[in-house]
């Protein structure tokens, strides 16, 4: 099953063509009206929670603070240099082995390297 994902504000409009294009739900946090730049992490989180979405972010304060992490799941790109179709492809290759359910429920970050590829 495909991954709803909420795309922090830092990534790119690519991005989210290409896991759109994967058949993966994506929403952008700058163009959900209730969201929109400069929201904060927490609401971010909140909003993720309330529409069973998962933040993909390369933002790792939603690493540092384990209480987001413990109400939605966390895709991380530690390298915001990584081409938006490669990291597309990477969260296509998590979503062959892990559910989303099975994301939240790990209770950390799961993190977009090339070693999913």
């Amino acid at each position: 099953m495909p991954f709803r994902l909420l795309l922090d504000e830092m990534t790119e409009a690519g991005l989210a063509d290409y896991c759109t294009k994967l058949g993966h739900d994506v929403e952008r946090v700058v163009e959900v009206d209730a969201l929109g730049r400069g929201t904060d992490d927490g609401a971010i989180a909140e909003y993720a929670e309330e529409h069973d979405r998962l933040v993909v972010t390369y933002d790792d304060d939603f690493l540092l603070d384990r209480g987001m992490l413990s109400r939605v799941g966390v895709l991380y790109q530690p390298d915001d240099r990584t081409p938006p179709f490669e990291t597309a492809n990477i969260i296509d290759a998590i979503n062959i082995h892990v559910s989303q359910a099975e994301i939240v429920e790990h209770d950390t970050a799961f993190h977009l390297t090339e070693g999913w590829l």
